[in-house]
């Protein structure tokens, strides 16, 4: 019953923390949208408006031009004019002289005609230019006022140009603010982009990695112990729970089970390491006991969602242990009502532990039965060697090892394939008499953001010997 109203409540939040989750993302989308549309609209008007501006303002100076043309040409004209009534009155006045009345008398008639048609013609150009002088003088005044009214247009216009320029839209500014500081370090961080990582695996392959080769490796126990034995393996595996035992797995690998057991939820396998439980998914798990102290029961795990990933059934004897990443086991079977006991080993202070960045490891002792799980299923290989040689094992696939072995590191054979990252910068080494277990695949078929994520999830998990 508990377990039903577990499994309603985790709905329940689930459905809750989703709908939260995509309202949040659903209000943020709409407001940014409505940002962005608003920064655009915005520009857009200050686009329209600038443009108006700017043709206006061609315009105006059209107008000006024509003006200022007209000016020069009406100064021009003006003066001619003056020069004409200058040349007018100065024959008028000399004609109406003294000296020239007194040669009027003497001259002939043809003389005296000329004369005063002379005279008359000059005062006759001299009444006609004043009116003109004057009607220019006006036009002039008139232009000159034109000119100034448009020349103060044209500021207007221009401060109206300069401040539109100036006011563009705070995406617009911040994007072009933005820009100029980047465009600035682009250079630089494209090569660091480009070269840092070859330089970086250059450095860690040839300079970093053969200072650790003489390395000392880590041995947990000097005692020679039981051998561990797979008795089952495929892609699923059946549990026989006897009499006095009890099984925990984990419900998402939970195929089949005999209705003879009896069955309930533990929330964490073990309580002393509740994080270590919840970062490998020892939560929420299933489980079985017999009840009735005479009838044994099966069980079948097999792997639900994941097509390429296989199990295999380990007995651990008494007296006999294995270091373990927790995150491969999927089920136990041990006697009594605890599981089985886990110790805890930190390795702070030795340089193995840096060279792999693995500081700590989950020693599960027996007796007991686990299954662990292992990409196209789990291998096991037992090193039969007195005479310091050991074997080499790709550090992604390792998933345990007895305590009785030594466990080291060396750098990768191949520097292409480290820098490729089809092998990491160090494998394992495995060396005196024991037993290691690995994946008979390293790695799934993941790329791109995919497996950057799941490879910064395992890089921590492994820190923490997850």
């Amino acid at each position: 019953m508990w377990r039903c109203f577990l499994k309603i409540g985790k709905w329940l939040l689930s459905k809750v923390a989703a709908l939260l989750i995509a309202t949040a993302v659903a209000v943020g989308v709409f407001a940014l949208y409505l940002y962005v549309s608003d920064s655009i609209r915005v520009d857009q008007e200050r686009m329209a408006k600038l443009q108006e501006a700017q043709e206006m303002a061609q315009v105006a100076y059209g107008k000006l031009e024509n003006a200022h043309t007209e000016i020069l040409f009406i100064t021009n004209e003006l003066n001619e004019a003056r020069e004409k009534l200058k040349l007018a009155h100065e024959l008028v006045e000399r004609l109406e002289g003294f000296l020239s009345k007194l040669e009027y008398l003497f001259s002939s008639e043809s003389e005296k005609r000329k004369v005063d048609n002379e005279l008359a013609q000059a005062k006759n150009e001299s009444s006609q230019l004043g009116p003109h002088i004057e009607s220019l003088k006006i036009k002039h005044a008139s232009l000159r006022v034109d000119q100034t009214n448009l020349s103060d247009e044209l500021r207007l216009l221009e401060e109206k140009i300069a401040s539109l320029e100036s006011s563009s839209s705070e995406m617009v500014r911040y994007i072009d603010n933005s820009w100029s500081v980047i465009k600035i370090y682009l250079p630089i961080a494209l090569s660091v982009v480009i070269a840092g990582p070859i330089a970086l695996k250059l450095i860690a392959f040839y300079v970093f990695a053969p200072i650790f080769h003489w390395v000392k490796p880590i041995r947990f126990c000097d005692e020679q112990l039981p051998v561990p034995l797979i008795l089952d393996r495929g892609v699923s595996v059946s549990l026989k729970v006897r009499e006095g035992e009890q099984a925990w797995i984990k419900e998402s690998f939970l195929q089949a089970s005999d209705e003879s057991l009896a069955r309930k939820t533990r929330f964490v396998l073990n309580w002393q390491i509740p994080i270590t439980c919840f970062a490998a998914g020892l939560i929420e798990l299933v489980e079985f006991a017999s009840e009735k102290t005479s009838m044994n029961g099966v069980i079948t795990a097999s792997t639900q969602e994941k097509p390429d990933m296989e199990l295999s059934m380990v007995e651990i004897p008494e007296n006999g242990s294995v270091i373990l990443r927790p995150s491969h086991l999927v089920g136990l079977i041990g006697s009594g009502t605890v599981p089985v006991s886990i110790r805890r080993r930190w390795s702070l202070g030795r340089a193995q532990s840096w060279m792999t960045f693995q500081f700590r490891y989950f020693e599960f002792l027996g007796p007991c039965r686990m299954v662990i799980s292992g990409i196209r299923g789990v291998r096991s290989e037992r090193i039969l060697s007195t005479e310091g040689k050991g074997r080499r094992a790709n550090q992604d696939s390792t998933i345990g090892f007895t305590p009785d072995l030594e466990f080291g590191a060396a750098r990768a054979e191949a520097f292409w394939a480290y820098f490729r990252g089809f092998n990491p910068l160090f494998d394992d080494v495995f060396r005196g008499e024991g037993t290691f277990f690995c994946q008979e695949i390293s790695k799934g078929e993941l790329s791109g953001r995919a497996r950057l994520w799941v490879g910064l999830r395992d890089a921590f998990l492994k820190i923490v010997g997850i």
